[in-house]
């Protein structure tokens, strides 16, 4: 025994029309909410007296973080060596001052396209200067490093 419907095209596409609608506001809310969070490996922070602390355990299961200093114009980069001492790096770029955004193991200037390895050193110009290092040190259970620096 077979069943029939008797829908129209016009009543078909509608209904579709409205079902695609649904799912496709589904996902972009759901893409929207997930563009709000703080990306992996991202620490928002603020700096007192030029100095930024960040706990020793935000290194147990990664050795490289991305730090966020509220009210300051550059992201550091954080490195944990080897030794147990820490590198930080200031992406800002050494030819015009931009920002830098991380691309794989590399730093990039959006601005004219200088890039930097992982650990500062600029492999393309117009840039001719590796990006600036910060001092950075262990106090107990926190990392400090101080954004001042002097060149």
């Amino acid at each position: 025994m077979a069943i029939r419907f008797n829908m129209h095209r016009k009543d078909f596409i509608k209904g579709s029309c409205g079902v695609c609608l649904a799912l496709g506001s589904g996902f972009l809310t759901s893409a929207l909410l997930s563009a709000c969070k703080t990306p992996l490996g991202v620490i928002k922070s603020v700096a007192s007296n030029d100095i930024v602390s960040i706990p020793l355990a935000e290194f147990d299961k990664s050795d490289y973080k991305i730090i966020r200093v509220s009210n300051y114009d550059y992201d550091l980069a954080i490195q944990k060596n080897k030794d147990g001492t820490f590198s930080t790096l200031l992406l800002k770029c050494t030819h015009a001052d931009q920002p830098l955004t991380k691309t794989g193991n590399n730093y990039y200037c959006t601005a004219h396209g200088s890039q930097f390895t992982h650990e500062g050193v600029v492999t393309k110009g117009p840039a001719d200067r590796n990006l600036t290092q910060l001092v950075t040190n262990v106090a107990g259970d926190l990392v400090k490093i101080q954004l001042i620096t002097t060149l």
